[in-house]
């Protein structure tokens, strides 16, 4: 089974702050992808750190997913394919990626510290995304 992990690291003024092949990427077993996703979020992490001392007035969202993909997919392109299709055929319009989510953690970077960012709100952004 397929598993993708999906990142956002995103300047709510300027946009997304990601290089290139940083914001999605394919493992063949959900042990890798968690795997990718620790590291992933610590690399999270430390570019807030940086971001902040660069722009210490603004505000910053990350967030970090893995989904099982539905069906067995062999690159990148595949999948963001198979997703479009999940959300067009999803009779469920407040969560269409459902089950497909196994693992996710999301937060707002301002001022004032650092808070939680929903699930529903990254899924939505996701969903915008790949429409």
């Amino acid at each position: 089974m397929t598993h993708i992990v999906i990142s956002s690291f995103e300047n709510l003024e300027t946009g997304d702050m990601q290089a290139e092949g940083e914001s999605i990427t394919l493992f063949d077993s959900e042990t890798s992808a968690r795997s990718h996703f620790s590291r992933r979020s610590a690399q999270l992490e430390a570019a807030i750190g940086k971001a902040r001392t660069e722009a210490p007035e603004a505000n910053f969202i990350t967030w970090l997913l893995i989904l099982r993909m539905p069906l067995d997919v062999n690159d990148i392109d595949e999948a963001l394919e198979d997703l479009e299709l999940v959300l067009e055929e999803t009779e469920e319009v407040d969560d269409p990626f459902g089950e497909l989510v196994i693992a996710y953690e999301g937060f707002e970077h301002g001022v004032e510290g650092r808070g939680d960012y929903p699930q529903a709100a990254a899924l939505k952004g996701l969903e915008a995304w790949l429409t």
